[in-house]
């Protein structure tokens, strides 16, 4: 998966973890560069998310702006 292959080994996995499970309800994780974008691609690292509305993160797609 993109989100595997773009996890490097000093991610911290448990801070990830966290990251996902306190997402508020009704929200998305959302990766802030991309993990395949079109210009530019980004890690699957915490610093890398955000929370987005579902709205905000469907129609930002796979953009980094």
């Amino acid at each position: 998966s993109n989100k595997i292959k773009a996890t490097p080994k000093w991610a911290n996995i448990q801070a990830i973890s966290e990251f996902y499970n306190s997402c508020p309800k009704g929200w998305h994780v959302d990766h802030i560069i991309p993990l395949k974008g079109k210009n530019v691609c980004g890690l699957h690292v915490v610093s890398n998310l955000q929370y987005l509305s579902a709205k905000d993160n469907i129609s930002k797609g796979n953009k980094f702006s």
